[in-house]
């Protein structure tokens, strides 16, 4: 293949890495001043993300297209989902740096994570008892046909 094209591809390449480094590292500070998950998650899909273009940038001399093809993949993960709001006032460059309107305490983020948790354990209890509902009735029905 073509110097200039190989070239091309790596360039491609590069800022691609680049740029997910750097949405990786301000999902990284928004966690710090906030911990809200989804930027946690955010983080761990980009330095998964990361690692594949970086292979990709790699693989570009031996297999050309293959590599091109890594580096889409690695966008493709670093996809990010749905976000709390964090930016309400903040200027351009404040969102661009990370800097969040909300910031929250380790008490306050050590509350809301204990409440997910009794969330989840009520959640958990809320289905077993419709489980055992539900074998009662199904119990009853059955007693009811043998009758």
């Amino acid at each position: 293949m073509d110097i200039t094209l190989i070239t091309i591809y790596i360039a491609i390449g590069m800022l691609a890495y680049s740029v997910i480094l750097y949405l990786t590292w301000r999902d990284m500070r928004i966690f710090r001043r906030t911990g809200y998950a989804s930027y946690q998650k955010g983080a761990f899909k980009g330095i998964i993300a990361s690692t594949l273009v970086l292979l990709g940038i790699f693989l570009i001399p031996t297999l050309d297209v293959a590599g091109l093809g890594l580096i889409f993949i690695g966008l493709l993960v670093n996809q990010k989902g749905k976000r709390e709001q964090v930016f309400t006032t903040a200027k351009t460059l404040d969102r661009l740096l990370g800097k969040t309107d909300v910031v929250r305490t380790k008490e306050e983020i050590r509350d809301d994570y204990l409440k997910q948790q009794a969330e989840k354990k009520r959640m958990e209890k809320e289905m077993e008892r419709a489980e055992r509902m539900e074998k009662r009735r199904e119990k009853e029905e059955n007693e009811k046909e043998d009758e």
